[in-house]
């Protein structure tokens, strides 16, 4: 029993030094049975050297929730861990047909990150200083979309006297009053459904609207009306490039209403950032790599009402003729030049991988 203990008490040290540390990492992965993981930006690697066993996990799960063993019976259990210096995003579950038990753990500041600290330029203020319309913030899982789109609100609320309302799952920053009033909503806690919350958000007086993901019909409807309709919106999406990103919400529309949809997104956007995150050259931290096309003055309307044209939106961003849109080559291959990011790592999150190895081939 004593050597169980010691064990346990040993993993927990690790633990909260982890969680606690300096080190650029974000995510855990704790699983009964084997070792503890920890994601950093070159990749998983562990940080505790031997299996876990349920007598070093249970007294974090209890300082989570004390009914977790019940609670995990029919679910996974989602919550909230508030330390002094962060804010840990919990998930607990079961694995191997209910023999063990796992633990992911997500690990956010406790205040949203300063606009100018994210890694986009200064001048995507253009698109939050709006009073009215949409902004998409579209990459794959892991991209720093959360992280970018509290660092907008946060901007917002720092610098507008309105109201903000957020429908999150869950919500991962907590927002402060500053001069705006901030409401956040989690689904299903607080509402059922994002398409839901945000019919119910109309409804309250929102100046600024924030989904966390568009994923249905009934969602990309209410998102393209109230952005049409005076509020400024923010979403987020997964889409593998910003122009997917319009192509995405357009999707949800059956054919027959298109063409009116169309019309409605190329009046209301103001634009889209697709972004990825990638190591640093020496690994010790992430960089941001942003793809962004501006529509704040009608740049790309015409290409977006009309299908046969969504693509050459691509040539427009290569083109900078707005000095403002550019295309995630560019960027990667400005980073690579700054020795920000090694020329590896940047092709690895290309789509557009050949064009790349051209560019790069001719810089050398």
């Amino acid at each position: 029993m004593s050597n169980e203990l010691s064990s346990a008490s040993d993993f927990q040290q690790k633990f909260m030094q982890l969680v606690g540390g300096q080190q650029c990492f974000s995510d855990i992965h704790l699983e009964q049975g084997a070792p503890a993981m920890v994601k950093t930006p070159r990749g998983w690697q562990q940080f505790h050297d031997t299996p876990l066993t349920l007598g070093d996990l249970r007294p974090l799960l209890d300082s989570i929730d004390e009914d977790w063993e019940d609670k995990i019976v029919e679910k996974a259990l989602d919550r909230p861990f508030l330390l002094p210096n962060c804010r840990l995003r919990c998930n607990i579950y079961r694995l191997g047909a209910g023999t063990k038990v796992a633990l992911s753990v997500r690990r956010l500041s406790l205040e949203p990150l300063a606009l100018e600290q994210t890694g986009l330029p200064s001048y995507v203020r253009t698109m939050l200083e709006s009073n009215k319309g949409l902004i998409l913030v579209t990459g794959p899982t892991g991209s720093g979309k959360t992280t970018t789109i509290a660092a907008m609100l946060d901007y917002i609320n720092a610098s507008r006297n309105g109201h903000i309302v957020t429908i999150e799952e869950p919500i991962e920053y907590a927002l402060q009053r500053k001069q705006s009033i901030v409401s956040q909503k989690e689904v299903p806690i607080d509402t059922a459904s994002f398409s839901s919350g945000l019919r119910e958000a109309l409804r309250q007086k929102p100046d600024v609207l924030m989904v966390g993901e568009i994923r249905d019909y009934d969602t990309a409807e209410t998102v393209l009306h109230a952005g049409e309709s005076g509020h400024l919106v923010l979403a987020t999406m997964h889409t593998g490039n910003a122009i997917g990103a319009i192509s995405k919400l357009l999707s949800f529309f059956p054919l027959e209403q298109r063409s009116q949809r169309s019309a409605m997104l190329a009046s209301s956007l103001l634009g889209v950032v697709f972004q990825s995150l990638l190591p640093s050259e020496d690994g010790g931290d992430y960089v941001l790599a942003s793809e962004m096309v501006f529509n704040h003055n009608q740049q790309i309307a015409s290409y977006i009402t009309d299908p046969d044209k969504l693509h050459m939106i691509a040539d427009y961003m290569k083109r900078k003729e707005d000095n403002m849109s550019r295309p995630l080559n560019d960027v990667l291959l400005q980073l690579v030049n700054k020795k920000e990011i090694s020329a590896r790592d940047a092709l690895r999150v290309a789509y557009n991988r050949l064009e790349l190895r051209e560019m790069l081939g001719n810089v050398r």
